[in-house]
């Protein structure tokens, strides 16, 4: 087990998800990491910036300046918040970055699901609007000297909707090549597809070495 007692971790759920989705996180990367603030934001009936002033005052009431380096997680549209967050705030003490399924360049699902909804999905779910292709068309890369990204991506379409919506090359909800984020210093692929990521073992494993050692190699 690693004393980083001077590394603060933030953990993000993603769009129609809630703090308690982060929980399985926690509890595999507590060991190493004592210190992990887990935001729970309005991600199912509340906008986008409505989520994103929410997490930010979760990183605020964690006091991130206390800590040397600051380590950020987050699940689909989570990892989209991060970015827009540390953007907006560039922690210089921000240190690694991990987007886990996250739809970089939109999903095409939000465009479906507003269209099939029409006009009620997006009153429903505001987030949908900034998860559509057209609100995603430049990905947003934190300008931060030293800040490590990494992005873990999943090619199991085992959710009905990416099988009916998607090609075949996605996560269930998210395909590849927008999880795929072209500023990754580094990528890894596994086998669950999207929701699971919040509960598979693997995952939070390769979050803890990206954590440790910046790279998602689980044998060095």
């Amino acid at each position: 087990m690693a004393d980083n007692s001077d590394t603060l971790v933030v953990l993000v759920h993603g769009f129609c998800r809630h703090g308690k989705n982060m929980q399985f996180w926690r509890e595999h990367l507590q060991d190493d990491f004592p210190n992990i603030a887990v935001a729970d934001m309005p991600a199912t009936h509340r906008s986008f910036r409505s989520c994103l002033a929410s997490l930010s005052r979760t990183v605020e009431l964690a006091r991130p300046q206390l800590y040397r380096r600051i380590c950020f997680a987050g699940h689909s549209m989570g990892g989209l918040l991060l970015r827009e967050f540390l953007a907006a705030n560039p922690l210089p003490n921000a240190d690694k970055l991990v987007c886990v399924g996250t739809p970089h360049y939109g999903s095409k699902l939000a465009d479906w699901a507003l269209l099939l909804g029409f006009p009620y999905s997006g009153l429903i779910w505001p987030p949908l609007w900034a998860l559509r292709p057209a609100a995603r068309k430049r990905i947003t890369t934190p300008n931060i000297p030293g800040l490590t990204i990494g992005a873990l991506v999943s090619t199991n379409n085992a959710h009905w909707p990416g099988k009916v919506f998607l090609s075949r090359s996605a996560d269930g909800l998210v395909e590849s090549f927008s999880a795929e984020a072209p500023d990754a210093d580094a990528i890894a692929y596994v086998e669950a597809p999207h929701d699971p990521m919040q509960y598979d073992l693997k995952t939070v494993q390769l979050i803890r070495q990206f954590f440790l050692h910046g790279n998602f190699d689980l044998e060095s």
